[in-house]
């Protein structure tokens, strides 16, 4: 699928107006685009709310989603994906872990280096944001056939990829 390239979906909106398929698909493109972001302001919304029941910051259940997201992340790893010193992050690893919600454990293959996981409580806790996603989901697809679900799933997942690489390219000023 192509993408609109480096234009903004709001100068997608203000283009001059097409006709036929391709009116359409752009409408379409403005609709997703909104979309995403609306899910992204719901997902922030949904974050503090977490972070006030549990205490503690909206950066802190960010560090939890990441380290949720891929176990076992280093501690410089989760300053790169929040682009935070790692003295922070220790302050932050500390904060998280004294409440419950990280662990530390031993890096198998680097004996310097710890790897941070989600305790118990942590992954509980990020569960609750997880059962609220499903929830809004559910409701939506509660209709859907199996394949548009799938269909669906890989979308998003393709475009959560997409995402992490545009945030991750070095090229990309």
């Amino acid at each position: 699928m192509a993408t609109p390239g480096p234009r903004h979906v709001d100068e997608l909106e203000k283009t001059t107006p097409m006709e036929g398929p391709n009116a359409t698909r752009q409408a379409g493109l403005v609709r997703i685009v909104q979309g995403l972001r609306r899910v992204d302001t719901g997902t922030y919304a949904l974050r503090i709310r977490l972070a006030e029941k549990l205490g503690i910051g909206t950066i802190d259940i960010n560090a939890m989603a990441f380290v949720g997201e891929v176990d076992g992340l280093t501690p410089k790893d989760l300053g790169k994906a929040l682009n935070i010193t790692t003295g922070s992050v220790t302050a932050m690893v500390d904060r998280l872990e004294s409440k419950g919600f990280m662990v530390r454990k031993p890096n198998p293959t680097d004996r310097r280096s710890v790897l941070l996981h989600l305790s118990p409580e942590g992954t509980e806790a990020m569960q609750w944001a997880n059962d609220h996603f499903a929830a809004a989901a559910g409701a939506l697809l509660e209709d859907s056939s199996a394949e548009s679900v799938v269909d669906i799933a890989e979308f998003l997942e393709g475009i959560g990829e997409r995402l992490m690489a545009a945030a991750t390219d070095p090229e990309d000023g």
